[in-house]
């Protein structure tokens, strides 16, 4: 079905990317069994300091859409077995009009507000001629739903951002793109889909905001790949390596081979490999006879 669920040190990169605290509202618009508004609960709870904060969290600041009656049922038992965060679950397609306009225009009385951040892992194309279902509609569709202002985290094909499509104007005509990250190339093993990070900010156009975008080259991220386990934190570096992605992400640290920042439009690729500086330092001299 192109469904790939989300590793779980993804579904907390991403709640950690976006900072989340118990003062936002959270919208994963294709939610499949709920991993990032799991993530994004927990994350949410431990800035909580009263059960008045933790009940609002759980009953009006978690949204997730999912299309699959069988992965809604899935997200909401999931939600309910985690700490019962299932109040604004929706079994809807995330481009339904009337459920679109509800995320938009909240009835304040119960308490629900737009969401100001979005995380996101879309169904992936099977085949070209799923051009209308493209990844990045998914995200123009997240973004769209978020208020002024507000955070767009979503893991897209590197496929999707490399080549120039109509998908990407229209999302840099009403948002600006803040940050890619390139991952490790079996971040869904055994699905071979080399992936990304992309961050966008909300509400303000690309051209607008006139802010470089800041592109990090995340593809070790210390996981090995085991024979029953699949790819684990074997040796216990995951923590570490998180830790000084998401302070250079946070602080636009520019490191000679492993970040970079530079000002893109809709026509050029995004991904740090097209700017990024070799490190020779780095580079091993292999002498032959």
């Amino acid at each position: 079905l192109g469904i790939v669920l989300t590793p779980r040190h993804i579904t907390e990169l991403f709640c950690d990317i976006a900072n989340i605290t118990k003062k936002d509202t959270v919208i994963d618009i294709c939610a499949g069994t709920g991993g990032f508004l799991i993530s994004a609960m927990h994350k949410m709870l431990k800035t909580a300091m009263t059960e008045e904060e933790r009940l609002d969290i759980k009953k009006n600041r978690l949204i997730g859409i999912e299309n699959s009656p069988k992965m809604f049922a899935l997200a909401a038992s999931n939600m309910i077995l985690r700490g019962d965060g299932k109040a604004n679950l929706h079994q809807s397609s995330c481009f339904e009009p009337t459920l679109k306009t509800a995320i938009i225009k909240p009835d304040p009385a119960r308490g629900v507000k737009r969401p100001n951040i979005g995380l996101l892992n879309p169904p992936y194309a099977q085949s070209k001629s799923d051009a209308e279902l493209h990844e990045l509609y998914f995200v123009k569709e997240m973004l769209d739903l978020l208020e002024k202002g507000g955070l767009g985290v979503a893991i897209i094909p590197v496929s999707c951002v490399i080549s120039p499509n109509k998908a990407k104007s229209e999302i840099l005509e009403k948002h600006t793109l803040k940050a890619v990250m390139s991952m490790h190339s079996e971040v869904f093993y055994p699905v071979g889909t080399v992936t990304c990070i992309v961050v966008f900010e909300a509400g303000k156009p690309h051209e607008e905001t006139k802010k470089k975008t800041w592109f990090g080259y995340w593809r070790d991220d210390g996981f090995v790949k085991t024979k029953h386990m699949g790819r684990i934190d074997l040796n216990d570096k995951w923590g570490g390596i998180k830790k000084q992605w998401v302070e250079a992400y946070r602080n636009n640290e520019v490191h000679k081979g492993e970040s970079v920042t530079a000002y893109v439009t809709a026509d050029d690729e995004w991904v740090a490999e097209a700017y990024l500086e070799t490190d020779y330092s780095k580079i091993n001299i292999i002498e032959t006879e």
